[in-house]
């Protein structure tokens, strides 16, 4: 069933207004965006963004640890930062995080996943961040492509 979100680019830009941080439970988006592993040409890309990559029992856990120790933080689906490119690709399962670089969930969720300004700890649960300036970048990109696509002539 299709879903109706917001891309991390478009929920920073339209909704937090400021830097983003969500998680990421896809292994080959996080092994080629974090680790900065190369996809098998063979492979292809739709292997890159296939959600049978990416790992629902932890992002259960997460969304379970959310609930119990910070009830209160907006938790948000999001499709991930993908090429302006893509028109269409499954929700990956990620979730964007209310919170601030201050705040103690950031730090919580730092010692837990590692810092989204450092590297990674493990490719099946990436802390990230975008940087408001970057998501107003991309998402301004993706409106110019999208308006070029299919806006009226």
């Amino acid at each position: 069933m299709p879903l109706i979100l917001q891309t991390i680019d478009e929920y920073t830009v339209k909704e937090r207004k400021k830097d983003t941080y969500w998680l990421v439970f896809n292994t080959v988006y996080n092994d080629v965006h974090a680790f900065n592993k190369k996809l098998d040409s063979q492979i292809g890309f739709s292997f890159y963004l296939d959600k049978k990559n990416t790992d629902y029992t932890a992002r259960d856990e997460f969304t379970s640890f959310m609930e119990t120790n910070f009830p209160d933080v907006k938790l948000v689906d999001v499709f991930d930062l993908v090429s302006v490119g893509y028109l269409e690709y499954p929700y990956l399962g990620s979730i964007a995080i209310d919170c601030d670089e201050d705040s103690e969930v950031f730090k919580v969720l730092s010692e837990k996943y590692g810092n989204p300004y450092d590297d990674a700890k493990v490719n099946n649960a990436v802390f990230w961040v975008i940087p408001y300036d970057e998501a107003k970048k991309f998402y301004d990109e993706r409106v110019e492509f999208l308006d070029a696509e299919f806006g009226e002539e």
